[in-house]
C-alpha cells in the first residue's frame, strides 16, 4: 500500500508538466494580458513539439515543467518562487526516476526544455515587435 501511495505522489508532481496544466498558465496569462509572458510559453511550446516529433522517446513533462519554471520564475521574479519552482521541478526529476521513467528519457527532456526555454526566451521579443496580437479587453 505505502508503494502505491509514493506512485501516486509522484505521478501527480509529474503532471505539474502535463498539457492541460501548461494551457492553464498559458489562458490565465491571456486573461491578465501579459503579452510576453504569452509569446514566451506558446513558442516554447512549438519548439518543444518539433524537438519531440524529431527526437523521439524524452520526456515532455519534464521538459514542460522546466519551461514553466523558468518564465514563471522570470515573471513573478521573486526569490521564494523561484526556489520553491526550481525545488518542485527537481523533485519531477526524482518522481521520473521513481516510476521508472527511463534514463535517457529524462535527460532529454532536461536537453529539450533547456532548449526551447532558451530559444524562446530570445526569439519571443522579436517576435512580439512583429505581431500584434490583442488580448480581449
Amino acid at each position: 500500500m505505502e508503494k502505491n501511495w509514493k506512485k501516486g505522489i509522484a505521478r501527480d508532481v509529474m503532471a505539474l508538466g502535463s498539457i492541460p496544466f501548461y494551457f492553464i498558465v498559458i489562458i490565465r496569462a491571456i486573461i491578465g494580458k501579459y503579452a510576453i509572458f504569452v509569446y514566451q510559453l506558446l513558442i516554447a511550446a512549438i519548439i518543444l513539439f518539433l524537438l519531440m516529433k524529431i527526437f523521439r522517446k524524452s520526456n515532455a513533462h519534464i521538459a514542460r515543467g522546466l519551461i514553466l519554471v523558468v518564465f514563471t520564475s522570470l515573471f513573478y521574479r521573486d526569490n521564494l518562487y523561484t526556489t520553491f519552482a526550481f525545488l518542485l521541478w527537481i523533485f519531477m526529476l526524482i518522481s521520473g526516476f521513481y516510476i521508472k521513467i527511463k534514463k535517457n528519457e529524462i535527460i532529454k527532456g532536461v536537453l529539450f526544455g533547456v532548449i526551447a526555454a532558451s530559444t524562446s526566451y530570445y526569439l519571443s521579443p522579436f517576435i512580439a515587435r512583429f505581431i500584434n496580437f490583442q488580448f480581449a479587453a
